[in-house]
């Protein structure tokens, strides 16, 4: 008992696929089973909303056939022109009268669904009626009930049949009877009991035998048929069991004013339980006939699937379970052969209880296994890998003193994928902006940055040529290429492959790099020569700009360009520019400046960039020996340019950037003077307003310079004339003498320097609308 338990909590794999068996097969049943048992709901309801609507239209359409029928023969007793004379003759003619009332009887007689008839002359304000002995009888109030709506107590529909309750006989008034009345007069508006009328009434039985027999249908006293009129009144056969429908025929105008439609149906709840409602409007008389079911009696066929249902579920769970039983041994075979393998495995253990299940256990077993495999595996690697190192290093860095058993030791471990024995060429990788890469990578980045770079490399490289890549544990990459026959060939193929290699590493790990690649090494022992060669050649990053392949062909004309400084006259047209504030003719210079220096040897390019960082310092000194308030630009950044930016681009930007600060700063310098140059003039005018001399030209003068000047730059700045302005000033200080001393006006006109009272006068109406005088007398009333 124990083994079988012990084996049951170790098969937990198993279990887990019978669970996972039985839990699929029950949902897909329980989904299908509800799905059926939905769409059979659906099917009951769809097929019971089409029978009550084939029942609802053959009674409207026996509502509507019996209104034409009604109305016709109402049409034709109008119109006879023996009947008549009981509705529009004045003069009583008794004998005529009784004669043509016997007429009506015997018509009333030909015609089964007739109950009565009744004429009622406007003129002689008299009925005459034949028909059911509740029309004639005193007993009966039905002639009170039509002379009731004669008189507007009740409205009438023309033309149309309306519900009529009577009392046959006054001594049981509880018992009461209903016909159908039509009305017919010739006015088309409401009727006036001015004018006769025709009326119908109509046996209430070819309705109600019709409702009764669908009522008796059903036991349930719920489920009825019944009518809504005009004046939205129930009339059924059983009157008194339909008082409790208020609410509902409410609910029926709602969802016929909500839903626009003649046919439909909806649900109710009555007295706590839930009713199917059927309804179809008739055009012809303004009726509803209503159908109202019980919900439960609807869906009783329905109810009985759940049994089956449930039947159905059972058997389907026995066969659920022995089908999984089966079909999980199937699944499991291979896990339990595994299992039995693993026995015979070291680290295998019999007790697996804490593991979760089986293949937990054998990943367990198997992860393990390969742990110790690996690590076997390392140990051999890194030996290896130790040994490769030290030979491609020594074969980079000393290739002159690399031996030939050496060299046959390389090509036995194969610690080299090129045969360098041949031509082959030698290429410097390096990453662009190395030092803030460092340091955003924090140091252990950047090696795992060379490893990643290495591997893409090869497979680049690989693609077409023989080749290898050694990290040398410095700043750089270092590669080997076999040459080819063809050097333009090789050169070629290598730059398109590296240029590629760029592409995926720059999407992946978003770093660009430069590559410069050396002459041909004709023999392995060239290999440091070569080297270093193409160190010299990564020195022309400055030249050509980031993320490029460097060729020996690229440089060559580099080489050879004696040009080692930047010419003087290049140096004077420059440094004028940028005193002349001229920015476009600066940015050619510049331009002019880069070309040339791009052209230059690699020492000549660093030689003439700090030549042209002394030139700009220079320069600004020399301006801000000559300007009242000199450039505060920090100089200082310039000298590091060189040691800080890898291209020549980069370096010029930040020149680009410097200069546009000097002319912005030139550009403020000059603002400021003119402010300054402003600020003077109105102190000289605030200090000198009394003279009745001061002028434009004599404030130049006191400030050394030209009135055109002066008047060009204040009109300029303030938008007023010199002239202007003086005029201005002199009128405030003589608005404060007005308000504040009593002295003439003639005296505060000289005192505040004109020296006509009339120009004062014109002047002061002008700028305040009224004269000096009456200024101060409006002032002193205000007070």
């Amino acid at each position: 008992m124990n083994n079988y338990l012990r084996k049951y909590r170790e098969r937990k794999y198993f279990m887990r696929i019978i669970l996972s068996i039985n839990l699929l097969i029950i949902s897909v049943m329980l989904a299908s089973l509800l799905s059926a048992f939905l769409y059979s709901k659906k099917i009951s309801l769809d097929s019971q909303q089409e029978a009550n609507e084939k029942v609802l239209s053959q009674i409207n359409y026996n509502i509507t056939y019996m209104n034409e029928t009604v109305k016709n023969f109402a049409i034709s007793m109008f119109y006879d022109t023996d009947m008549a004379h009981l509705l529009f003759s004045g003069e009583e003619d008794a004998f005529e009268d009784t004669d043509r009332i016997n007429k009506l009887t015997k018509t009333i007689a030909y015609n089964s669904f007739i109950h009565s008839i009744v004429f009622y002359n406007s003129k002689r304000n008299q009925f005459f009626s034949s028909g059911d002995d509740a029309i004639t009888s005193s007993t009966s109030n039905l002639m009170n009930r039509i002379d009731e709506f004669l008189s507007g107590g009740s409205r009438i529909f023309k033309m149309q049949l309306m519900p009529l309750r009577y009392v046959p006989d006054l001594k049981h008034p509880e018992r009461t009877q209903q016909v159908f009345s039509l009305y017919m007069y010739d006015s088309l508006d409401a009727f006036s009991k001015k004018e006769s009328a025709l009326i119908i009434n109509v046996k209430p039985e070819w309705l109600f035998e019709k409702l009764e027999l669908m009522n008796r249908q059903s036991s349930n006293r719920s489920n009825r048929i019944f009518v809504l009129d005009q004046n939205k009144e129930a009339y059924s056969p059983d009157i008194q069991d339909d008082q409790d429908l208020g609410g509902l025929k409410d609910e029926v105008y709602r969802q016929i004013a909500a839903s626009h439609r003649q046919v439909s149906q909806f649900t109710y709840m009555a007295g706590g339980e839930k009713q199917i409602v059927n309804y179809i409007v008739n055009s012809s008389v303004n009726w509803v006939v209503v159908d109202v079911e019980p919900y439960v009696g609807v869906l009783s066929a329905v109810d009985q699937l759940k049994v089956i249902f449930a039947t159905v579920a059972a058997i389907c769970l026995v066969l659920a379970v022995v089908a999984s039983l089966v079909v999980s041994n199937r699944l499991y075979s291979p896990i339990n052969g595994l299992l039995k393998q693993t026995k015979r495995l070291p680290g295998g253990e019999p007790d697996r209880t804490n593991e979760q299940d089986e293949i937990s256990y054998i990943s367990h077993i198997y992860n393990h296994l390969i742990e110790k495999l690996m690590t076997e595996r390392t140990k051999h690697e890194s030996n290896e890998a130790i040994v490769r190192s030290y030979y491609l290093r020594k074969l980079v860095t000393d290739s002159g003193a690399f031996t030939s058993e050496e060299w046959a030791e390389c090509v036995r471990g194969g610690y080299v994928n090129a045969d360098l024995e041949k031509a082959s060429i030698v290429g410097v990788l390096k990453f662009d902006r190395y030092e803030e890469l460092k340091e955003k990578r924090h140091g252990v980045d950047v090696n795992l940055l060379n490893f990643a770079a290495s591997n893409i490399l090869r497979e680049y490289i690989s693609e077409e040529l023989r080749g290898d890549v050694v990290d040398i544990r410095g700043e750089h990459l270092v590669l080997f290429f076999e040459a080819g026959a063809g050097p333009e060939e090789s050169y070629a193929a290598i730059t398109r492959l590296l240029r590629q290699a760029q592409q995926v590493i720059g999407d992946y790990y978003h770093v660009t790099f430069t590559v410069a690649l050396s002459d041909i090494a004709p023999h392995y022992r060239k290999l440091t020569a070569s080297y270093e060669k193409a160190l010299d050649y990564y020195l022309y990053k400055m030249n050509f700009g980031l993320g490029s392949v460097i060729t020996p062909e690229m440089v060559q004309g580099n080489l050879v360009n004696a040009e080692s400084h930047i010419p003087l006259e290049l140096e004077r047209r420059f440094a004028e520019a940028i005193k002349a504030s001229h920015p476009e003719s600066v940015i050619q210079e510049l331009e002019q400046l880069r070309r040339l220096i791009a052209g230059m040897s690699s020492d000549a390019v660093v030689q003439s960039v700090i030549q042209l960082g002394i030139l700009i310092k220079q320069t600004v000194r020399e301006i801000n020996q000559n300007k009242l308030s000199p450039l505060l630009i920090d100089l200082r950044s310039i000298d590091r340019l060189v040691f800080e930016k890898e291209t020549l681009d980069e370096i010029f930007a930040e020149f680009g950037t410097i200069l546009g600060a000097i002319f912005e700063d030139q550009k403020r310098g000059t603002e400021t003077k003119d402010h300054f140059i402003i600020d003077t003039i109105k102190d000289v005018i605030q200090a000198n307003y009394a003279n009745p001399n001061l002028s434009l030209q004599e404030i130049a003068d006191m400030l050394r310079m030209s009135a055109a000047y002066v008047g060009r730059i204040f009109k300029k700045q303030e938008t007023i004339s010199v002239s202007d302005y003086i005029n201005e000033i002199r009128l405030l200080k003589s608005v404060m003498l007005l308000e504040n001393n009593n002295q003439p006006v003639n005296e505060i006109s000289e005192k505040v320097g004109f020296s006509s009272p009339s120009y004062f006068f014109k002047l002061f109406k002008k700028r305040f609308g009224t004269t000096p005088k009456d200024y101060r007398i409006k002032k002193s009333l205000s007070l």
